[in-house]
């Protein structure tokens, strides 16, 4: 009786299906297409476990992201940075990034300000690397 008051207990106390959507999200992401131009061979990569994560993108930025409930999608939202080019300077200063599963699509929404002040919105669609994108 005991257990069973301990398990309904820690189950009051996790968000409803965040750690499910946990699973949809850790792995390889290839890029299908971007507003900022093809990239067939961009990647994310979603590392961690719980509610928390590290994007790395192979094309110079990443980003730590916490799983929002959102239903039956899966939807992570955080902040990242470029990380600076050779001449020491970043494309960008410091962006947010949104992600959102949708029919084995994984959309991103990022935006911030380039080093001009000018307000800067990526738009990408990703699919799993064993999908055959």
């Amino acid at each position: 009786m005991a257990f069973s008051f301990l398990t309904a207990v820690l189950a009051a106390t996790q968000p409803t299906g965040v750690f499910a959507q946990t699973e949809k999200l850790v792995g390889e992401w290839q890029q299908l297409s971007s507003n900022a131009g093809a990239c067939p061979h961009c990647r994310v990569t979603f590392a961690g476990d719980g509610q928390r994560f590290r994007v790395m993108a192979n094309n110079g930025w990443s980003a730590n992201v916490e799983i929002r409930d959102a239903g039956s999608a899966a939807h992570a939202s955080g902040s990242g940075q470029w990380q600076p080019r050779s001449s020491g300077a970043a494309p960008w200063l410091p962006f947010s990034v949104d992600f959102t599963l949708q029919d084995q699509r994984l959309h991103m929404t990022m935006t911030g300000e380039d080093q001009n002040g000018r307000k800067r919105v990526i738009k990408a669609v990703f699919s799993r690397v064993w999908f055959g994108a």
